[in-house]
């Protein structure tokens, strides 16, 4: 077969699939085309789910470490009732693992090997989308989070230190408490509302906006390079210079607003 016919075939496949999925459009709600061994049809509420109950130790107070690393996740970290790690994924192959070890439980998930292809109904940004649940009465001592691809979402949370790393996804805390905080982002924005940062840590964006609002903060040092800074700031609050600063926080390109 020709080079010319192998990109004729192609491309009348790729005609084929966009013609199915208008088509489903008409009568099924949004979701996505997904390519495993042929053109699939998914709607948003079939992803499959996976609760990852026996890979959690008995007693779950005993987690005082909780370490994620993920590619093509979006992962949310909010309260709950009991702990809890679910995810959900459009692929039939979930990518994720669980494991505990000597009170650190950290969660991976290396992304889906099936092309997610995705013709604006109903946008998908990740393939495979990962809840994880804490208890209110329970505290962590660490929590590090890495991610490639992905929004990160912390509400109600609280741990001693912190370290959040984001190459591609908005980073959003809310409702949350931190001894230490270190939030680095590559591209997307970061959004801290009503959140308390007791000692101090570091707060760096490289393409993004970063928006502090209604917060908590030590005494700090703010400065963006390439955009506007608007610094309402309340009493409570305490600006300095960044060799006194127990908080840096620092923006490439982007806006920087703390209010």
């Amino acid at each position: 077969m020709t080079h010319k016919r192998k990109m004729m075939i192609g491309a009348l496949l790729l005609i084929l699939g966009t013609l199915a999925a208008l088509v489903i459009w008409q009568f099924e709600k949004p979701g996505s085309l997904v390519w495993e061994n042929g053109f699939q049809y998914q709607m948003q509420q079939t992803m499959m789910g996976k609760t990852y109950t026996h890979d959690l130790p008995a007693d779950a107070s005993k987690i005082t470490a909780l370490e994620i690393n993920v590619k093509d996740t979006a992962v949310k970290v909010i309260q709950g009732d009991k702990f809890e790690v679910t995810t959900h994924s459009l692929s039939s192959k979930n990518s994720s693992k669980v494991s505990f070890d000597q009170g650190r439980l950290t969660v991976q998930d290396s992304g889906s090997e099936h092309t997610i292809l995705n013709f604006g109904l109903g946008f998908v940004t990740n393939p495979t989308q990962m809840i994880i649940r804490i208890p209110k009465t329970q505290d962590l001592v660490t929590l590090v989070v890495k991610s490639r691809n992905g929004e990160l979402e912390f509400d109600h949370i609280a741990s001693q230190t912190a370290e959040i790393t984001a190459g591609n996804g908005e980073m959003t805390f809310e409702h949350s408490e931190f001894d230490t905080l270190r939030a680095t982002s590559v591209n997307g924005d970061i959004q801290l509302k009503q959140t308390e940062i007791a000692h101090g840590g570091k707060i760096t964006n490289q393409n993004g906006d970063i928006a502090i609002k209604a917060s908590r903060l030590p005494a700090f040092y703010a400065k963006t390079r390439w955009g506007d800074k608007e610094l309402d700031t309340p009493h409570q609050l305490s600006q300095t210079s960044q060799s006194e600063a127990k908080l840096i926080i620092i923006n490439q390109n982007g806006d920087l607003e703390i209010e």
